[in-house]
């Protein structure tokens, strides 16, 4: 969870969760998560959902 909260901080703009996930070269069902994550994230105001993209 850190991870995409760190590289959403890092990075400008608002991203996909497709594009999200392919930054990150990861193996497991994590990438299930990615949506309950970037929830999460946004609940303890470290993401914000724009439409379909993300950012911090």
């Amino acid at each position: 969870m850190r991870t995409v909260a760190d590289m959403l901080a890092a990075t400008p703009g608002a991203h996909a969760e497709a594009a999200l996930a392919e930054r990150f070269s990861g193996r497991g069902a994590w990438k299930k998560r990615l949506p309950q994550i970037l929830q999460t994230l946004e609940a303890l105001g470290r993401a914000r959902r724009e439409g379909e993209r993300w950012r911090a």
